[in-house]
């Protein structure tokens, strides 16, 4: 399976609390509900001079409650460590705010973190490899991306 000592952190510097499915192989996301919604509407002003409309949509992946793939809620502005594995396949989901079941953007899906790396969800939604013993905000570049 994996290393029982696994060193392998995730740092969340998006601002947004995720939630991150992780599996020792590549995942199928069958295990994702897909809600969609949309919205059309319009208005005319009463001379009927000027005429605007909206269109706009939304699509949340919802997560079924019996779902057996592993994942990890990871608050904004937080880091844990993931445990007992050795390389993963992360998917990353960026959650609702006012409904913690439903995801509202997708980062990654089945990005590769070999064994032992750890890695870091930046403000801009990039996942970067963390610099070897730099602290868990710090990139392979040196970048540093603590809140």
């Amino acid at each position: 399976m994996g290393n029982a000592d696994s060193n392998t952190h995730v740092a969340n510097a998006t601002g947004k609390p995720l939630r991150i499915y992780y599996h020792v192989e590549m995942m199928t996301l069958n295990e994702l509900v897909v809600e969609a919604g949309a919205e059309i509407g319009g208005s005319i002003s009463e001379t009927g001079a000027s005429v605007s409309s909206k269109v706009s949509s939304n699509v949340k992946s919802v997560f079924k409650p019996d779902s057996r793939i592993r994942y990890i809620r990871l608050p904004a502005n937080d880091c844990c460590k993931f445990s007992g594995e050795g390389k993963l396949f992360v998917s990353v989901f960026v959650e609702d705010n006012h409904n913690e079941k439903a995801c509202v953007h997708t980062i990654s899906e089945n990005f590769h973190i070999p064994s032992d790396r750890s890695f870091i969800v930046t403000a801009n939604h990039n996942i970067k490899f963390q610099k070897y013993d730099a602290g868990p905000w710090i990139d392979d570049e040196g970048n540093d991306h603590r809140p």
